[in-house]
């Protein structure tokens, strides 16, 4: 069945056009929701939550634009709600703090992108959202700080402290492990 046909059978509360067009973005769209649960069980909720506002929405949905983006948008807004739900971020700075810190590009070549999410995952749960949210979503700390509810510097405190976290962790892939010189 091509997408135009689903879209308009959704569009009728059609169940068998809505299961496929759930399977055909649950791919793709799972892995936004992993970053923000880091969790089976809270991305299926995430991915449940944003198709049942697809569903809801896709009525008014007029095609002028491409459903892929739309439908991120909505996974994405289901994601920060999930994170606002789970755990309040408390921290709250001056919008002057927060060092820029830099990640070699070794590191990156050397460490999978399987291996950066599971880094990432072990990050305090407000950083990890607000790294997730400016690095993979292209938010700005302004738009950050509007969606959680912190202000622009607590946004960039968590960017950085984010990096300066994820730099101590790769650069355990990049440094040669000492060789016990007693050997």
């Amino acid at each position: 069945m091509n997408l135009p046909i689903i879209i308009k059978g959704c569009q009728q509360n059609d169940i068998h056009c809505q299961e496929q067009l759930y399977r055909l973005y649950y791919p793709e769209m799972i892995k936004i929701c992993f970053r923000y649960a880091t969790d089976s069980d809270g991305a299926g909720t995430i991915y449940n939550n944003a198709m049942l506002r697809v569903f809801k929405s896709i009525a008014d949905y007029r095609e002028e634009g491409k459903l892929d983006a739309w439908i991120k948008k909505i996974v994405v807004n289901c994601c920060i709600d999930f994170c606002k739900k789970k755990m309040a971020v408390t921290k709250t700075l001056d919008d002057n703090c927060g060092e820029d810190v830099g990640i070699s590009a070794e590191a990156f070549s050397i460490v999978s992108a399987k291996e950066i999410q599971k880094i990432i995952a072990q990050l305090p749960p407000s950083t990890a959202i607000v790294f997730n949210m400016y690095v993979y979503e292209g938010f700005t700390h302004k738009q950050i700080a509007e969606n959680l509810g912190i202000s622009d510097g607590t946004s960039k405190w968590h960017l950085s402290e984010a990096k300066k976290l994820l730099k101590s962790k790769l650069e355990n892939y990049t440094t040669p492990s000492k060789v016990n010189a007693a050997g």
